[in-house]
């Protein structure tokens, strides 16, 4: 938690040893370390990387808050140091006058939920939605998605740990009847070098919650599992996909828990097969499946095998999602995700009867649009088909993208038809 001083004098700053203290007119305000860059700060991307700074005068726990000057001197912006990792600042503010404190959060969690709500209306089709998106929402390392009555709060920075009962009692403020509660990675508690049990007890997450997504209704289970329970950011594509499925065999692979499937069953398909290779998140689909009194055959396997094994018997499909979890989450692994996009569209294209839609997906941030759509041509090739690209699309908006942050567009999804030479 920064340090609290007394402004004198509006625009001077008072040297404090490493630290600098703003000093305006009698008010309280907020004390950070003073982090220089080695270089003139042109780019306004919220992630300073450690190769850019100079080393601190002093020894700086995780999380702290700092202020970034460039290396005239010149005012960059406030943010969440860490002393070793590759991220050493996360920039919230480039604004002088805007301290980190209770106003600020107040300020940022009203404009996300304006955005969800008096822009974009979600609640109309849906009370589960993200309401901070990270950098997107102007908050860098900090996630929190809304199902039903419950919010989930997921941070990526020791720097949240000091302002967490801050955060918790803004959002019961916007949302009166909803409960709130803190979910941290455990790899992120590695990476960070904290832990963040307490907010685990003071904010204790349900075990599961219940929302409604357009005509669906889904069970999460908020303790164990990807992200913080479901995959908000596809929402609008298994709407997409609803549209699509009408009277056809639709096979959803790395299905989770349902989402794709049940909303293909929904919008009338013939039948659908759903697998997946987590047992815990079928238990979820098939009870999901069941809340929304629908028929699929769900598959405990490998996808990978799945898809040999319907070769083997030369079974196909008018409709195949491929939707795997994340495969690079960092650099040097994005030769092994293009690799293994590459492999499963290609076993998944020549399960798709001619004329039939194959949706990709690929939520690597690593991998750009670029990279998957050529991994996405190159399996065409391989698999001897053409693909016809007729939609490509990203994550739900509510998962805004800052044009200084590219990195926020993670999600890639192409809806193709598949053609074949008679």
């Amino acid at each position: 938690m920064p340090i609290y001083t007394q402004r004198r004098r509006f625009g001077q700053y008072l040297p404090f040893g490493h630290m600098r203290i703003p000093l305006f007119y009698g008010i309280l305000i907020a004390m950070y370390a003073r982090i220089k860059l080695k270089t003139d700060h042109l780019s306004r991307h919220p992630w300073i990387f450690r190769k850019m700074i100079e080393r601190p005068k002093s020894r700086l726990s995780p999380g702290t808050a700092v202020e970034v000057v460039s290396r005239r001197g010149e005012f960059v912006g406030r943010g969440f140091y860490h002393p070793s990792r590759t991220v050493a600042i996360r920039l919230l503010t480039s604004n002088p006058r805007e301290e980190i404190d209770e106003a600020f959060f107040r300020t940022r969690l009203r404009a996300a939920k304006a955005l969800r709500e008096d822009i974009l209306h979600i609640p109309a089709r849906s009370d589960a939605y993200r309401l901070v998106h990270g950098e997107g929402d102007g908050l860098s390392g900090l996630v929190i998605d809304k199902f039903g009555d419950v919010l989930v709060i997921e941070p990526y920075s020791a720097g949240y740990i000091p302002f967490a009962d801050t955060i918790a009692s803004i959002l019961k403020e916007l949302y009166p009847t909803c409960t709130v509660c803190f979910r941290p990675d455990a790899k992120t508690e590695q990476q960070e070098g904290v832990s963040f049990q307490s907010l685990r007890k003071r904010y204790p997450t349900p075990s599961k919650a219940v929302l409604r997504e357009n005509s669906l209704t889904m069970e999460v289970s908020l303790l164990v599992g990807h992200k913080t329970g479901y995959f908000l950011d596809q929402r609008d594509n298994r709407a997409l996909v609803r549209e699509l499925a009408s009277d056809k065999e639709v096979w959803d692979l790395f299905c989770y828990t349902g989402g794709f499937a049940i909303s293909s069953a929904l919008g009338g398909a013939r039948s659908v097969v759903a697998v997946d290779l987590d047992e815990k998140a079928l238990e979820v689909a098939r009870r999901n499946a069941e809340r929304n009194r629908v028929a699929i055959d769900f598959v405990h396997e490998d996808c990978f095998d799945f898809l040999r094994r319907m070769e083997g018997v030369n079974r196909q499909a008018d409709l195949v999602i491929v939707d795997p979890a994340k495969l690079a989450l960092v650099r040097e692994e994005i030769p092994r995700a293009l690799r293994t996009y590459n492999d499963i569209n290609r076993l998944a294209m020549g399960r798709v009867r001619t004329g039939g839609i194959l949706v990709s997906c690929s939520c690597s941030g690593l991998v750009s649009e670029g990279q998957f759509l050529s991994v996405l041509a190159n399996a065409a090739r391989e698999a001897s088909v053409e693909l016809q690209m007729f939609r490509i699309t990203g994550a739900s908006p509510d998962h805004p993208i800052r044009t200084d942050f590219p990195e926020g567009r993670y999600l890639k999804v192409v809806f193709s038809r598949i053609l074949r030479s008679s």
